[in-house]
């Protein structure tokens, strides 16, 4: 149930930021479902999150990089 809202949420054109409900939809997935996305190979920012953390902490940047490969996987190429 909480998918199929938050899917409908993002993609209902009357949303006024269907970016937050996106990012909902991908953490839910990691979160209660336990996926596992990989980088789109022709996503810039996918390419970003794949190079490394550089100076931010390992943790925080692999929460990050797979909450933006979700959306990717869930979304690919969605711009706000």
């Amino acid at each position: 149930m909480r998918c199929a809202e938050l899917e409908a949420r993002f993609r209902d054109p009357s949303t006024v930021n269907p970016g937050a409900y996106l990012y909902g939809w991908a953490t839910h997935q990691l979160d209660d479902h336990d996926a596992e996305p990989v980088p789109l190979p022709d996503c810039p920012e996918c390419g970003k999150y794949a190079a490394g953390p550089g100076t931010v902490h390992a943790r925080v940047w692999q929460r990050w990089a797979r909450t933006h490969y979700m959306q990717c996987a869930l979304a690919p190429y969605w711009k706000p």
